[in-house]
């Protein structure tokens, strides 16, 4: 049971760690919302506020 139980914690800490790897690459190095991305805030440009809200990254600031 405890090995179930470290081998679903252990696939889950996994998965996020991914996520997190993945969702810093979506934005171009050096832009305003990797900027933000990496001080743990999210960019708060209008623009950028309106692609994030449809699940995609501004194209004016990640060329």
């Amino acid at each position: 049971m405890k090995l179930t139980q470290i081998l679903a914690i252990a696939v889950a800490s996994l998965a996020l760690a991914a996520g997190g790897i993945a969702a810093e690459k979506k934005y171009k190095a050096g832009g305003c919302c990797d900027k933000a991305a990496k001080a743990g805030e999210k960019c708060e440009h209008p623009c950028c506020v309106k692609a994030e809200a449809e699940g995609k990254v501004c194209a004016k600031c990640n060329k």
